[in-house]
């Protein structure tokens, strides 16, 4: 087993007028394959949303039209982004993906704002989250206000 593990967002290939195709990827430094972290589905499939964790996937895969390297960590911490995947709810993927960023900041696995920086990235504006002091506020927290309230 490798010592690390490189983390990126993939942007997949515009389909369409929708929004682009957010994953998590992590793969070993070197590696050709990875493990993809990404949700499918959604109204526009007719269907619900679905978590999706997939190993040994291509890193150039065609699909993917560009990565963007967030950073590196130990293999270790594996399980603390399994966690951070599996915390957030399944929801369309861009906001998916700025929330789970937003979990492994949290967790000091990525640099801080990273979260905030993919949030401005987003092509579908959050109805709920913002950022505030580089953290991006997730929506279950918002959610949980609302229950309290």
């Amino acid at each position: 087993m490798a010592d690390s593990w490189d983390v990126y967002v993939a942007f997949c290939q515009r389909r369409g007028k929708y929004p682009l195709h957010w994953m998590l990827l992590l793969a070993n430094p070197g590696s050709l394959h990875c493990t993809w972290y990404h949700v499918v589905g959604g109204p526009t499939q007719n269907q619900d949303y679905d978590r999706k964790i997939e190993a040994g996937k291509r890193i150039d895969s065609f699909g993917i039209s560009k990565q963007q390297y967030i950073g590196q960590i130990s293999a270790r911490d594996i399980n603390k982004v399994k966690s951070a995947v599996v915390a957030v709810l399944v929801q369309e993927c861009q906001r998916w993906t700025v929330e789970v960023l937003a979990g492994l900041e949290r967790k000091s696995l990525i640099p801080l704002s990273t979260s905030g920086d993919y949030y401005n990235q987003m092509e579908v504006p959050s109805p709920i989250g913002e950022i505030d002091d580089d953290w991006v506020l997730l929506s279950r927290v918002f959610e949980e206000e609302l229950i309290i309230e």
